[in-house]
């Protein structure tokens, strides 16, 4: 399946042109819906952010995500809606992809972490006719023997900066910031000299209740990779560098209601109240009315 975040290019340490844009994969925005309050949306809503990064080498992005409630579907007895994520590069035709999420994820304490058990199908591809194809979604064998083990973040430091005015490209909100700091060391023995390096991401969230399915106003994106390398007894003379800095943003574009889905059948992108049975499924019947006392 497709990645599940939103987040900012990390560029690989490669040698390429100067100032290339670079393209990455489809993103499939199911962790950026805000689960903890809701479900405050309806069929049509959607909300849409451009992400754009620079790097010390010379790398650019710069993307828009579309995300998009399409529609809702009773699968197997149980009522889910579609997530649809509509990526936009460079100007580009949108590049589509969109899941089938159960609401129960709504009852969960930890969904910004267990999304993917909550998913039920996906869509990504077309078939021979140009028809988008719908696939059901199967967790990896190894999740089993796992347990959830790859479901836990990695450690950070969460830091509150309380309430703040955010500008972005659809307006001024009055957001709460948060700061959350991830930092990974590695220590490497190659032949008779050790490598050391060390990785610091730094992603500063707003939050506003305004917003949309997500909640999200911004996330401002600080990546540092640093490296330094010595041979036995010489550590104290080798420097730390800085190998690589990327740096941007992710910012609130615009939001709004009655956008249509690309992906789903339109029958489905209507609320459940609203649809017809399914060819084939018998109409659910009244309950009978209980019987009068006789006079």
């Amino acid at each position: 399946m497709r990645r599940a975040v939103l987040a900012l290019l990390l560029v690989a340490a490669l040698p390429r042109p100067a100032l290339a844009v670079e393209k990455m994969d489809p993103v499939d925005a199911i962790a950026m819906v805000d689960y903890t309050h809701g479900p405050k949306f309806k069929v049509g809503d959607w909300v849409r952010y451009v992400t754009r990064a620079t790097s010390q080498q010379g790398y650019k992005t710069d993307y828009t995500v579309t995300i998009l409630i399409a529609g809702e579907e009773l699968w197997w007895g149980e009522k889910c809606f579609w997530l649809e994520t509509q990526n936009a590069f460079s100007g580009q035709a949108p590049e589509v992809t969109a899941s089938l999420v159960s609401y129960s994820i709504f009852e969960d304490s930890l969904p910004s972490i267990r999304f993917s058990r909550y998913v039920r199908k996906y869509v990504e591809g077309f078939d021979e006719h140009g028809k988008y194809v719908q696939q059901p979604f199967r967790r990896a064998g190894n999740e089993i023997s796992d347990r959830g083990y790859s479901e836990h973040n990695p450690p950070y430091q969460l830091d509150s900066l309380g309430m703040a005015k955010v500008e972005v490209p659809k307006g001024t909100f009055d957001a709460l910031r948060v700061r959350k700091t991830y930092r990974v060391v590695e220590n490497v023995q190659d032949g008779d000299s050790t490598v050391y390096f060390e990785m610091v991401l730094a992603h500063t969230f707003s939050w506003s209740d305004k917003v949309p399915i997500t909640r999200l106003v911004s996330i401002e994106q600080d990546n540092v990779q640093r490296r330094r390398v010595w041979m036995i007894g010489e550590s104290a003379n080798a420097p730390l560098n800085t190998v690589e800095h990327v740096a941007g943003g992710t910012l609130l574009e615009e939001f709004g209601s009655g956008m249509k889905a690309l992906s789903i059948p339109e029958r489905l992108q209507r609320p459940l109240s609203e649809q017809q049975p399914a060819r084939g499924q018998p109409t659910p019947r009244a309950a009978p009315r209980p019987a009068g006392k006789r006079g």
